[in-house]
């Protein structure tokens, strides 16, 4: 299996793999709904994808979790509710940005790339959220309490997500393309 998944093409094995992150978000999505972990999907990329892939996957995500949001969680279709999935979509991709910049600089340790990627992902993500309820309204949704919990989903997220990365290696699904490439944009 290693050697036909091997002599895909390289623009095939990445295509695969965001399908495959992206299929992993619809079953976080339908168990965290609201609370999907895309601060650990986009901090994972970061470290391992090319920029133009981490923001496609973080769209793809975002995409996922409004269909399975609107589509099978039934979601209220209001103006409001359809103001904060948007919302959620520009937090998703400035924490992918956000991701990005922060690995740059420790891109020769994975570890230590991770952990500023995903700081930096969680942190631009509820600050764009939380900017954004005082026009949206619920800011009563960012309480300790409750961003602890998001965050508690996230890291579990992360370190499942990173284990599945390390099985995609294996079988030559995924590289580690960003932290061999250095600062590469």
């Amino acid at each position: 299996m290693t050697n036909l998944i091997e002599s895909l093409p390289d623009t095939t094995r990445r295509g695969v793999w965001i399908a495959l992150l992206t299929v992993s978000s619809v079953a976080l999505s339908l168990v965290f709904a609201c609370a999907a972990p895309f601060a650990a999907f986009v901090a994972l990329a970061a470290v391992h994808m090319r920029r133009g892939d981490v923001l496609a996957l973080a769209v793809a995500t975002w995409l996922a979790n409004q269909a399975v949001g609107y589509g099978l969680l039934h979601y209220p279709l209001t103006a409001n509710s359809f103001e904060w999935g948007a919302a959620i979509g520009v937090a998703v991709v400035a924490a992918a940005e956000a991701a990005i910049a922060a690995r740059r600089p420790f891109a020769r340790s994975m570890v230590t790339a991770t952990v500023a990627a995903f700081t930096a992902s969680f942190v631009v993500y509820e600050l764009v959220l939380y900017s954004f309820s005082f026009v949206l309204g619920d800011a009563g949704a960012f309480t300790l309490a409750i961003v602890g919990d998001i965050l508690k989903v996230n890291v579990l997220a992360l370190l499942g997500l990173g284990i599945l990365f390390y099985l995609a290696v294996m079988i030559g699904l995924a590289r580690h393309e960003a932290t061999t490439a250095g600062a590469r944009h």
